[in-house]
């Protein structure tokens, strides 16, 4: 592996507690789990903390940050100890193109994880109706 290649995927490793990243950083980058597993959450607007998914060997997170450059929307924290690949901006291109299959699975991860997204929603208490105030 050449240093240019090196520096495009990068293997990283976590205790568990450890925060990969938080909710609003501005990075190019994105995970895949080679061990371990992974805690994806937001804060709603009374600032509670909002658990959207768990992340686990295999899977991939953090890739909308990379493909529309903004500000990441959730943080990641480790449950367990993790081991990570780092995967830059120009090691996802070169995923994309020497692996099809592999862009395929990422697709069926974010339909996955936008459905659960949904789930969450649907379930916080956040969105449910407030009886109206009736006047005195």
């Amino acid at each position: 592996m050449n240093q240019q290649e090196s520096a495009m995927i990068v293997k990283e490793t976590y205790k568990a507690g450890d925060f990969i990243f938080f909710e609003g950083d501005l990075e190019s980058h994105f995970y895949i789990v080679e061990e371990g597993n992974i805690q994806i959450f937001t804060t709603n607007t009374l600032k509670q903390r909002v658990d959207i998914c768990q992340v686990e060997a295999g899977e991939s997170f953090g890739e909308f940050a990379l493909l529309d450059n903004q500000p990441r929307s959730a943080s990641a924290q480790a449950i367990t100890d993790v081991t990570l690949i780092k995967v830059t901006e120009a090691g996802y291109q070169e995923l994309l193109e020497e692996l099809p299959g592999w862009a395929a699975s990422m697709l069926e991860s974010f339909a996955h994880r936008l459905k659960n997204m949904t789930r969450v929603l649907q379930d916080s208490d956040q969105f449910i109706p407030r009886p109206k105030k009736t006047p005195k």
